[in-house]
Parts: C-alpha cells; sequence; structure tokens
C-alpha cells in the first residue's frame, strides 16, 4: 500500500474540516452552558420575588386582622353610647310625664277651687277618670315608644351589621382579586419560563445527539488515522529495506519528506486527540449539569401546577364567598319583611281625653284606633 500526495492533501482537508466542525461545537456547548447559567440566575430571580410578594401578602392580612378588631371594637362602643342614649330618652319621657301629671293637678285644683261645695262629687269623678285615662295613655305611649325604639335599634344593629359583613366580603374580595392577578401574572411568566425550558431541553437533547454523531465521527476518523499510519510506516519500512542500497542523497532527500509528511501526521494527529479529550470532558460535563436542569424544571413544573391549584382555589372560595353573602343579606331581607307584616296585625287603642262638663257614664269613654308606623 503507498500513499500518495494526492491522498495526502485529502486526508489534510479531511482533518481540517473536522477541526473547524469541532471548533463550532465547542463555541455552541459553551454558549449553551452560558443559557443555562443565565436561566439558573433569572430563577433564583423569580424565586426571590415570589419570597417578597408573599412576605407582603402576610403583612397585608395581618394589617387587615388589625383592622377588623378595631372595627369591632368601634362597633361595641356605638352600642354602649346607644344605649345610654336610650336610658338618656327614657328619663326625660319620665321627665315630661312628670310634667304633665303636675299641669293636670293644677289644672283639677283651679277647677275645685272655683266649683261650689255640690260640684265636688263630679270633681272627683273627674279627676278619676282624668288619671285612668293618663294611665292608660301612658302605657299605650311607653308601649309604642319601646316598640318604636326596639324597632329603631335592631334595624341599626342590622345596618351596622350590613355594613361590616359589606366592607368585610368587599375586602376580601379586593385581596381575592389581588391574588388572582398576582397569580395570573405568576402563571404567564412561568408558562413563559417552562416553554423556554422545555426548548433549551429539545436544544440540549439535539446537541448531545450531535455530539454523539460527532464523538462517533472524530472516534472513525482517528481509527482511520491510525490505521493509516500503520500502513504508512509499514510501507516505509519496506521501501526503506528496498532503497537501502540506492544513492544516499535521494534517499536522505526522500527519507527528509518522509519525516516531514510523518510529522505533519502526527502533530494533527495529537490536535485532534487533544480535541477529542476536550469534548469527551465538556460531553461529561453537559451529562453532570443534566439530572439538576430537569430536577430543576420538575420542580418548576410543580411550582406551576400549585399555583395552578391555588388560584382555582381562591376562584371557588370567592364564589363561595359571594353566594354566602348574598345569602345573609336575603336572609335580612326576609327577616325585616316579616317583622313589618307582623306589626301591621293588631294596633293600639288610645282612649280620647274626658274634657271638663261632659258627662262620664259606664260607656262614655271614646277611643281612637291608631296603627304602627
Amino acid at each position: 500500500c503507498q500513499i500518495t500526495p494526492d491522498s495526502n492533501g485529502k486526508l489534510e482537508e479531511e482533518f481540517t474540516v473536522a477541526r473547524l466542525y469541532i471548533s463550532k461545537m465547542k463555541s455552541e456547548v459553551k454558549n449553551l452552558v452560558q443559557r443555562c447559567q443565565g436561566l439558573e440566575t433569572f430563577q433564583a430571580d423569580c424565586n426571590k420575588k415570589i419570597s417578597e410578594y408573599e412576605k407582603e401578602l402576610g403583612e397585608c392580612r395581618l394589617l387587615i386582622s388589625q383592622h377588623e378588631a378595631r372595627m369591632q371594637t368601634l362597633t361595641e362602643s356605638m352600642k354602649e353610647a346607644e344605649a345610654r342614649k336610650r336610658q338618656l330618652e327614657e328619663d326625660v319621657d319620665a321627665m315630661r310625664e312628670e310634667c304633665a301629671k303636675l299641669k293636670a293637678a293644677e289644672q283639677v285644683q283651679a277647677v275645685s277651687n272655683k266649683e261650689k261645695a255640690e260640684e265636688k262629687e263630679a270633681a272627683t269623678k273627674m279627676r278619676v277618670a282624668l288619671e285612668e285615662q293618663m294611665d292608660q295613655l301612658r302605657d299605650a305611649h311607653q308601649r309604642q315608644v319601646a316598640a318604636l325604639r326596639d324597632e329603631i335599634s335592631e334595624k341599626q344593629e342590622m345596618i351596622s351589621e350590613l355594613k361590616d359583613l359589606n366592607q368585610k366580603f368587599t375586602l376580601a374580595h379586593q385581596q381575592m382579586q389581588a391574588d388572582y392577578e398576582r397569580l395570573k401574572q405568576e402563571e404567564a411568566e412561568k408558562s413563559m419560563k417552562l416553554q423556554e425550558l422545555i426548548m433549551m431541553n429539545e436544544r440540549r437533547e439535539q446537541a448531545r445527539k450531535d455530539l454523539k454523531g460527532l464523538e462517533d465521527t472524530v472516534a472513525k476518523e482517528l481509527q482511520t488515522l491510525h490505521n493509516l499510519r500503520k500502513l504508512f510506516v509499514q510501507d516505509l519500512q519496506v521501501r526503506m529495506k528496498k532503497t537501502a542500497n540506492a544513492e544516499d542523497n535521494e534517499d536522505d532527500g526522500g527519507s527528509l519528506a518522509q519525516k516531514q509528511k510523518i510529522s505533519f501526521l502526527e502533530n494533527n494527529l495529537d490536535q485532534l486527540t487533544k480535541v477529542h479529550k476536550q469534548l469527551v470532558r465538556d460531553n461529561a460535563d453537559l451529562r453532570c449539569e443534566l439530572p439538576k436542569l430537569e430536577k430543576r424544571l420538575r420542580a418548576t413544573v410543580e411550582r406551576v401546577k400549585a399555583l395552578e391549584t391555588a388560584l382555582r382555589d381562591a376562584k371557588e372560595g370567592a364564589m363561595r364567598d359571594r353566594k354566602r353573602y348574598q345569602y345573609e343579606v336575603d336572609r335580612i331581607k326576609e327577616a325585616v319583611r316579616q317583622k313589618n307584616l307582623s306589626r301591621r296585625g293588631p294596633s293600639a287603642q288610645i282612649a280620647k281625653p274626658i274634657r271638663a262638663g261632659q258627662h262620664h257614664g259606664g260607656g262614655g269613654v271614646n277611643v281612637i284606633r291608631t296603627g304602627n308606623r
């Protein structure tokens, strides 16, 4: 077997193309590693932002709890003030009633002074009837005032409860809306990041396949080069034995050219061996990094699923709170309507006052009928 200069040139061209292809693959592998590092940094920043958002959410919830406690304290204070106001109104009503009694006694005294002795009995009867009528009026008035005050107190309490409930549901709805927007934004970011990771994984798989094919090609080329080197050495030995007795100058010139070719081929072989070792090391590093990246990808997917579950739970909780709020409002409206209907039944009876000079008989007390307002 003999190697011609044309075959040497083709072999050198193939080695040059292989070196260029290997350099290109090394640069692509380095770019892929740099992109993986950038994605890791981005993921760390995202985790840090998520932690900060969760901390702010906890602070907002604590602030809402504090405001709710303060609202409860203010509600209790308002109830106490309303009770004091009601007590003062009852005292005022009692004083007015006492004044009315004093005025009636004064009128009776004036009439009794002007009346004659034979009219004392009529005055006594009139005073008794007037006192009875005053008692009836006082009782009816007290009942009506007490009923109206109870109704006003109940409605004010109901209004306060509705306001507190409405404010609570409003705050909860705003909080859920903010959480929904935040989770929606995080879901979009995680989806984009997941797509990037999937594309990066696909490119990494493709690069691994290309690198494996390149390793096989380089191994074949190295084996071919090794075989050619052995054949070249064998051919050189045979030719050296055949031309041992030829002219020294020609032998020296031929051996010098052959030595140069051998040196060139050995240098190429050393370079290819170094490049192959470097590619093997890079491949090993990438294979070591691959489980970590896959683990991070799975963690990201699990985080996205957890965020989707939390978002769905938040939506369901908001729907339940809205239904419960509507149910409470309907129940309170129904209770108010039932109370109003029950108060429209029997009405209070107030006696008509007896004036001086009128005849007071057994059934002479006229009554008027008033209904609740």
